[in-house]
């Protein structure tokens, strides 16, 4: 998947971040806040048709943070989204992704995901 393009971590979407979280105004990037980029950076892949992955059945499992150093307020970032994985099980699929967050140095966090997607409903009744 393409890395997307530099873009500044603005102070006021880390201030509202951290106040929503009960944190005290920051400029230091609040852990989970990195969710608010790689998402969005996901979606390409995930909105893509050829894909198939229909939002209506998928559920949110896991989150994971790697920090390499700290993001402040103004650093320009890219994420680059793999799919690490794919698994069925019992119908359903495990959908893994790994972000790489980079900035002029490198690769300052890299963030796991992990989808679960509802098998489709086969019209049976149990």
């Amino acid at each position: 998947m393409p890395t997307t393009a530099p873009a500044a971590i603005a102070a006021d979407s880390v201030t509202r971040f951290a106040q929503a979280l009960g944190l005290a105004d920051s400029v230091v990037v609040p852990p989970t806040y990195l969710i608010s980029l790689t998402l969005p950076a996901a979606e390409r892949l995930i909105d893509d048709p050829d894909f198939g992955l229909d939002w209506s059945r998928v559920l949110h499992r896991e989150q994971r943070f790697a920090y390499h150093r700290t993001l402040r307020a103004g650093a320009e970032v890219s994420c680059t989204v793999t799919i690490e994985s794919i698994k069925t099980v019992a119908g359903n699929d495990l959908l893994s992704l790994h972000t790489d967050v980079t900035d002029a140095e490198g690769v300052a966090a890299e963030v796991w995901t992990t989808l679960f997607v509802a098998a489709e409903a086969t019209g049976e009744s149990a």
